[in-house]
C-alpha cells in the first residue's frame, strides 16, 4: 500500500467512526425525547417537573435533529454518509463489494422524513425563523426511528465491509430516563 493509499485509508476510518459517533448521539437524544413525551403514566411526574422535563425534552429533539442532518449533509466538512460515497466512488477498495448506488436509494426512500427533519433544523433546531410557525409534532417518531435504523443498518454494511465490524448504536444506559421518571412518580405518590 503506498503513501497516498494509506493515508486515504486513515481518513476515511476516522471518518466512520466521527459518523459512528453522530448515529449513536442521534440514537439516544431520539430515545430520550421518546422517553419524555406524555404518556399516561408520565404526564403527572412530568407536569409537576415541567420547568425541567419540558425544556429538556426539546433540547434532545433539536439535538437529534442536529446529529441526522449531519449524517445525512452534502457539506464537504460534515461527517457524513455524502462524504463517505464519495470516497468510495473514489477508492471502491476502502470498502469493496458495496453497492454505493444501493446505499444511496435507501437513503433517499426517507425522504419524507429527512425533509422534514432538514426544515425543523433550519427553522427551528440550527436557527430560529420568527416567520416560521411552530409545528406541534415536526418529527413523526415512527418514520424517525425506521429512518435512523436505516442509517445504522447502511453504516455497518460498509464498516462490516471496511473493517470487518458492526456496530451496536445503544448504550447501556439508555433506560435512565424511565428510571428517574418512575422513582420521581413514587416519590409524588408518597408526598400525597
Amino acid at each position: 500500500m503506498n503513501t497516498q493509499d494509506e493515508e486515504q485509508a486513515t481518513e476515511f476510518k476516522s471518518l466512520l467512526e466521527e459518523l459512528r459517533q453522530q448515529l449513536l448521539a442521534a440514537s439516544v437524544h431520539l430515545d430520550i425525547w421518546k422517553q419524555l413525551w406524555h404518556t399516561k403514566e408520565r404526564v403527572d411526574v412530568l407536569n409537576q417537573y415541567r420547568g425541567f422535563f419540558w425544556p429538556t425534552r426539546d433540547a434532545h429533539l433539536d439535538r437529534f435533529i442536529i446529529k441526522v442532518s449531519n449524517v445525512v449533509s452534502n457539506d464537504p466538512r460534515s461527517p457524513s454518509f455524502h462524504r463517505i460515497f464519495k470516497m468510495l466512488d473514489n477508492n471502491p477498495v476502502l470498502a469493496s463489494g458495496v453497492d454505493i448506488r444501493s446505499l444511496r436509494k435507501r437513503i433517499k426512500q426517507h425522504r419524507k422524513v429527512l425533509k422534514a427533519i432538514k426544515e425543523y433544523r433550519n427553522k427551528r433546531a440550527a436557527h430560529w425563523d420568527t416567520q416560521e410557525r411552530a409545528q406541534r409534532k415536526p418529527v413523526i417518531f415512527g418514520e424517525s426511528k425506521r429512518m435512523l435504523k436505516e442509517l445504522q443498518d447502511i453504516f455497518n454494511e460498509i464498516s462490516g465491509a471496511h473493517s470487518g465490524n458492526e456496530w451496536e448504536f445503544e448504550y447501556g444506559h439508555q433506560g435512565n430516563t424511565t428510571s428517574l421518571l418512575n422513582v420521581l412518580k413514587l416519590r409524588r405518590q408518597q408526598d400525597f
